[in-house]
């Protein structure tokens, strides 16, 4: 039996994708305009998310952000994620010992999301934060998390034509792509060659759960010119290193539940 899409209930979730870190208020006709819509239906959609807690409008600007309700659901939603209190102290052992940035990421469809950020680079702050994301393919993680998963599933995630370039080094054949995929199923972790930032370079490792399972990444991040060749398989040994702990502490806390 074919499902239902409510037209009315998509619209309101699409709606709230427009709120975004850059732009967290939006006004009325600004919303009306990005979603191509008349005023007075993108009102009606605006006042019940409101009502429901979704959204909220500041009374001063008449500009609508995201709502209280939005963080309760994160919160529960981060709730099953205790990968992220578990990987904490690992990744704040990991930036101490690196001096570097530390992600933890999942994968989201084509996409990963940071869940955790950790450490300080000595050059710069990369530009991530927790809960956004990037193309999985263009990652250290991403790769990691990507080589975990079968050709017929990685073909329906990823399509069968060119990938996004991003950067110059970034991958965009399909079949270099896989290449590169069975490699880091070898050799147990990735690296990201300026493949999503320029002028950034990423060891990433992947986190295991009690079956073996691909359910998270770890990674370093480093500026390329202090990416040396030597600096790389220092870095490869002390973010496997990592994974292992985090995935044995996940198997075990498994296994206490």
């Amino acid at each position: 039996m074919a499902i239902q899409i409510l037209s009315s209930v998509k619209k309101a979730l699409e709606l709230l994708d427009h709120f975004t870190a850059e732009r967290p208020e939006l006004s009325l006709a600004e919303i009306s305009r990005e979603v191509d819509a008349h005023k007075s239906s993108v009102f009606r959609v605006l006042t019940t998310l409101q009502a429901a807690g979704f959204l909220e409008k500041d009374a001063q600007s008449g500009k609508y952000r995201l709502g209280l309700k939005i963080l309760d659901l994160a919160g529960r939603v981060w709730g099953r994620y205790d990968i992220r209190q578990i990987a904490a102290p690992f990744m704040e052992e990991l930036a101490r010992e690196t001096g570097e940035v530390i992600h933890l990421a999942v994968l989201e469809g084509s996409d990963i999301v940071y869940l955790e950020k950790k450490g300080q680079g000595q050059v710069l702050t990369v530009a991530t934060r927790v809960g956004g994301r990037n193309p999985a393919y263009a990652s250290s993680m991403g790769k990691v998390l990507l080589a975990d998963l079968p050709v017929s599933e990685l073909k329906a995630i990823l399509g069968r034509g060119k990938l996004k370039k991003l950067t110059a080094n970034t991958i965009t054949e399909m079949s270099r792509l896989l290449e590169e995929l069975g490699r880091i199923r070898q050799q147990g972790f990735a690296l990201d060659n300026e493949e999503t930032f320029p002028g950034i370079r990423c060891v990433g490792a992947p986190i295991r759960d009690a079956g073996g399972k691909v359910i998270a990444a770890v990674s370093v991040t480093v500026p390329a010119q202090r990416m040396s060749d030597e600096r790389v398989r220092e870095l490869w040994r002390l973010v496997t290193k990592s994974a292992r702990m985090i995935s044995e502490r996940v198997g075990a806390s498994k296994m206490e539940a």
